[in-house]
């Protein structure tokens, strides 16, 4: 939510940007920044899915908005034992 003096603002552009240092491969479906605009209410959404990577590590999702900033920090976790991985008898 943009919130300015305390109040939802509408009509400011976020961006959301993957900060993927450690090479996981993490990224937003067709790559970043993910753009969107806030309604009345401040709020914004997106249906762009953040598409985990291969290799495990720790990601940021920066999300700025006119000076403003937050950060979210996400681990990719690797794949679980005996998931997804191929074995050979």
């Amino acid at each position: 939510m943009a919130v300015a003096d305390g109040e939802p603002v509408g009509g400011r552009m976020v961006s959301f940007f993957v900060d993927d240092p450690e090479g996981t491969g993490t990224d937003f479906h067709g790559g970043s920044p993910v753009r969107v605009t806030t309604v009345l209410d401040g709020t914004g959404t997106t249906d762009v899915p953040l598409i985990a990577g291969d290799s495990p590590g720790n990601v940021e999702v920066k999300v700025m908005v006119e000076g403003a900033h937050a950060l979210f920090s996400l681990h990719v976790a690797g794949p679980r034992d005996g998931g997804d991985r191929a074995s050979s008898a």
